[in-house]
């Protein structure tokens, strides 16, 4: 959910002469830089411990991280247009989604992940590393291709429903005071 902590602050977004687009980037941009921090931080528990799997595994993870985060990516986005609810910093763990919108990510969070199965799958089929990179190849060019359509499918229904969207977000408190 891209405007979850942003709240009624998110009107900015759409007053601002910055387009949507550029919005929706940086904050998936900033996503990726949590996602691949954890992603290191992981690798450096792991070299503490004694566990350290090589430097070709790791190239592997960041590249297979990489992938699903096109998929999870686009889908954040056109879910955060869709379905947008306000989050509260101080009670994270209740959520801000409905029941329905909680079944739609968990029946869509395993079909987006399934391109990157198949390279897995490909690796074990063929036993073949090269099978695994070129079917991991794809999955990335096709969620490149998933991303920059949900992208414009997200800016297009954002702005359409902006209002609605403005409306739902300031039902909670937030940074910035509504009537």
């Amino acid at each position: 959910n891209c405007f979850g902590f942003d709240r009624s602050a998110a009107l900015i977004y759409f007053a601002a002469p910055q387009p949507l687009a550029k919005t929706f980037a940086g904050k998936n941009v900033a996503a990726l830089v949590f996602i691949y921090l954890e992603v290191f931080i992981l690798a450096g528990v792991t070299s503490l411990f004694g566990v350290n799997p090589g430097a070709a595994q790791l190239l592997e993870t960041l590249l297979v991280i990489g992938v699903c985060s096109l998929y999870m990516l686009a889908l954040g986005n056109i879910s955060s247009v869709q379905y947008p609810r306000g989050l509260n910093p101080e009670r994270v763990s209740q959520g801000g989604a409905s029941s329905r919108f909680q079944a739609l990510i968990m029946l869509l969070y395993p079909l987006s992940l399934l391109p990157v199965l198949l390279a897995y799958v490909a690796r074990y089929a063929f036993a073949s590393d090269i099978a695994f990179y070129l079917v991991l190849g794809f999955a990335g060019l096709v969620g490149g291709a998933l991303y920059w359509i949900a992208m414009e499918s997200a800016v297009s229904t954002a702005i359409k429903h902006r209002e609605r969207i403005i409306h739902d977000l300031s039902n909670a408190d937030g940074p910035i005071a509504s009537d």
